[in-house]
């Protein structure tokens, strides 16, 4: 019986190594192919239905096989990428199923040993539908897949991992069609990875096409024969490229020799030539060797390195290693250090981990003082800490910027396995969730991975959503979803197959329907040309803020202080028209003689709360920190008192969230109109409340309000004094008013009625469109 085994898989593009962490000597064991070679070429032929991979398939290919296919695992992912190959078309992810299940079999042979199941590498800036697919490969060859790790993380492993001391290492890892840039915290055996970069579409292959267009150029001048249009003779070019780029590592020039229809070219080429012309893709390495540095901050610089690890084949030219010399001031690492394989060294080490949760190895460093020494280290699972490469983000309707935008929720260089959560709104019994991977805000520039929808909330009910999103160690994508950050609730994924454009109109035009329900007068004060009432105002509930009916489900409390007065009894037949124009717009008003004795358990039921003041205070300390917890987590107050004394509970509120009063006792009993070039008596101009407002009553008798902090004027009296403030910094929003009279025995002056249902609309908005601070965000999810 075969003895099973845990292995590491480097799945690189030109090719790839298998390692098994062995328990008993503590050290790592490269796992030779049945060549009793340590790498494998990732080439695969299938000929007649056979499948033939590494070195045979190699050299098929270099004979100009035309079944043979190399370099695919840059396009894992692509559905649209297919290779024709034995009258089939194949994707990436099913070369690769193919070329894994005949490795497996070649080493579990070549060792006599069973693979139990694997850690399988792939660069560090896979996107999620790349990994996915190294994923199905892995599980399509038979492999129980243990996990999918970073190439680099996997290099920092089996080299980083030290006795003792502090260091910044950089791992360069230039494969044969894949660039990484990793920077990781080193601490004895913790890795503590904290910036990456990299291009999954450019490596070796790139310096190879080089070659490859220089010779066919040649060749098309001297013979006017296009080797690209015959596939053998193009199969033998590549892979005699990629023979001279590894003769120009160690010569100063090489000769090439290809035949095509008939014709043979003989061309010589100089490194010189070779590296001046292949400069641009080094200085793309350095170009995010560079940002992975800028993301870090804190200065943080090739000074800041400890050591740099030059990591796959490619970077064996000898062009790379003097970049790193000429930025670094120093040279890269290279002392027991194989680039071919010490990827698939430090992904058998995790695989060890995923199986023992710690191992305990040996290894020799050097002494501080000189000389070498032998040294045990116990590695655990925790102690290797990876992070993102991609941001990944939510289309979400921003109704700030009336734009959809991907909203970032999980930044770039996050930590694994870590919830990011934002929270949301919804009226509707089920909300859409599409998830993005990419640094920008802008939709277009991101790849769309997946469609969620979450289930199991209540039609018509304002509902708080809690999304929460993560990379599991995989380096996949996790989403959870809770009602109020409490009750789970269920999500069902679904492959976004539709293109981007057409989800951002669709969901544009849904936003469209869900925007602010202002009318096209919103925030224009003075409207010309309409027919006005007898106060000037222009006639008609058109020229409200809103329309009617439009805020239908929402509640307001009215909450009445001013009912122990015995000398006015005020019961809600006295706000009868205030509550009616209220409803009018769809509001339900609840009215309330004092504060609700439930009042915590309630007050999340409404939009916002009116408190009316008395000349005495009525609330408890426990009722107005209630209402400040209220008003801080952007729900709306409106505040209103009246000339002295009947501000007492009014202060209380506004001393404790603004540390300011309202004072006085002044006649006033004018319509006052719109300011003048922003000063004097009178309404500000074109705010939201203002709308349609061209004169408006002070009040009867009134109070002056004192500004302090984030309280703004928005009408000064008719003696130059601010009888009404409003506050909207950081999300809130509140309306201070010291004439109360207004509201109550004087309805039918000048604008009452279109004022109020404009403060209540502006006060509302928090809630119908998910606003609040600092817990809220300013995104709807309405569809």
């Amino acid at each position: 019986m075969r003895k099973k085994i845990y292995v590491g898989i480097d799945l690189g593009t030109t090719y790839s190594a298998v390692a098994h962490f062995n328990k008993n000597t503590g050290s790592v064991e490269i796992l030779k192919n049945g060549y009793d070679k340590d790498i494998t070429p990732s080439v695969i032929m299938i000929e007649n239905g056979r499948v033939t991979i590494g070195e045979d398939a190699k050299q098929a290919q270099k004979e100009g096989n035309p079944n043979t296919a190399a370099f695919y695992k840059s396009m894992m992912g692509e559905e649209n990428y297919t290779v024709y190959i034995d009258g089939e078309d194949y994707t990436a992810e099913q070369l690769s199923g193919l070329f894994l299940k005949e490795l497996k079999r070649d080493i579990e042979e070549a060792n006599d040993v069973e693979i139990a199941g694997a850690v399988i590498t792939c660069p560090a800036y896979f996107e999620e539908k790349q990994i996915v697919a190294t994923r199905k490969a892995g599980e399509a060859a038979g492999f129980k897949v243990l996990k999918i790790i970073n190439e680099p993380t996997s290099a920092i492993i089996s080299y980083g991992l030290t006795g003792s001391g502090s260091k910044h290492v950089m791992v360069y890892d230039l494969g044969g069609g894949t660039f990484d840039v990793t920077v990781a915290k080193i601490v004895g055996t913790n890795v503590e990875v904290i910036a990456t970069n990299g291009n999954h579409q450019l490596g070796g292959k790139d310096w190879d096409s080089v070659l490859q267009t220089e010779v066919m150029e040649r060749f098309y001048n001297e013979f006017e024969v296009d080797i690209q249009q015959y596939p053998d003779a193009y199969k033998e070019l590549q892979v005699k490229c990629e023979d001279l780029k590894k003769k120009l590592s160690n010569m100063a020039q090489a000769t090439i020799t290809i035949s095509c229809e008939g014709y043979t070219g003989r061309y010589e080429i100089t490194r010189e030539f070779f590296e001046s012309n292949t400069a641009n893709f080094l200085d793309e390495t350095l170009l995010l060797i560079n940002k992975c540095f800028d993301e870090i901050g804190n200065g943080f610089g090739w000074h800041s390195l400890d050591e740099v690890v030059l990591v796959g084949g490619s970077t064996r030219m000898p062009q790379v290693k003097d970049m790193i010399v000429r930025e670094y001031g120093k040279q890269p690492v290279t002392r027991n250090i194989n680039v071919d394989t010490i990827v698939a060294s430090g992904a058998s080490m995790q695989a060890e981990l995923c199986v023992s949760n710690t191992f305990t190895m040996t290894k020799v460093e050097q002494k501080p003082g000189g000389g070498m020494q032998k040294i045990t280290l116990t590695v655990k699972a925790d102690d290797i800490s990876d992070i993102t490469s991609h941001s990944l983000g939510i289309l979400v309707y921003d109704s700030d910027e009336d734009e959809i935008v991907n909203k970032i929720v999980i930044p770039k260089n996050s930590k694994y396995g870590v919830f990011f959560d934002e929270e949301y709104f919804s009226r509707n019994d089920k909300i859409k969730i599409y998830v993005l991977q990419g640094e920008s805000t802008n939709p277009f520039d991101s790849t769309l991975l997946y469609l969620y929808e979450i289930q199991g909330l209540t039609k018509g009910k304002d509902e708080a959503v809690t999304v929460g999103l993560r990379y599991n160690t995989d380096g996949l994508v996790d989403v959870q979803a809770k009602l109020d950050n409490i009750t789970p609730l269920k999500i069902n994924k679904i492959n976004a197959t539709e293109d981007i454009s057409l989800v951002v109109t669709r969901m544009k035009e849904e936003a469209s329907q869900s925007q602010l329900p202002y009318s096209k007068f919103a925030g224009i004060s003075d409207i010309p040309k309409t027919k006005r009432d007898r106060f000037g105002n222009p006639e008609g509930s058109d020229y409200d803020l809103i329309p009617d009916g439009s805020m239908a489900g929402y509640k307001i409390l009215f909450a009445n202080l001013y009912y122990d007065n015995p000398n006015e009894m005020l019961d809600k037949n006295t706000f009868i028209n205030p509550i009616r124009a209220l409803e009018k717009k769809g509001f339900t008003v609840d009215y309330s003689k004092g504060l609700p004795s439930n009042l915590a358990s309630v007050i999340n039921d409404y939009c916002q709360v009116w408190i009316i003041s008395n000349l005495k205070p009525i609330m408890t300390e426990r009722e107005i920190q209630i209402l400040a917890n209220y008003y801080n987590e952007g729900h709306g107050l409106y505040i209103w008192g009246d000339n002295d004394p009947f501000y007492v509970d009014a202060n209380v509120m506004i001393r404790k969230l603004f540390n300011t009063t309202m004072e006085g006792n002044y006649e006033g009993d004018n319509v006052i109109g719109i300011q003048k070039n922003g000063r004097g008596v009178g309404i500000i101009e074109n705010h939201l409340i203002t709308t349609g407002i061209v004169n408006i009553y002070e009040g009867i008798t009134i109070a002056h309000i004192n500004i302090r902090g984030d309280l703004k004027p928005l009408t000064y009296s008719s003696d130059g004094n601010v009888v009404t403030a409003y506050c909207e910094s950081q999300e809130r929003r509140i309306l201070v008013d010291g004439g109360f009279t207004r509201l109550w025995c004087a309805w039918d002056a000048a604008g009452t009625s279109r004022y109020i249902v404009n403060a209540a609309a502006w006060l509302a908005n928090l809630e119908r469109f998910g606003y609040a601070n600092p817990n809220r965000k300013k995104h709807s999810l309405k569809k």
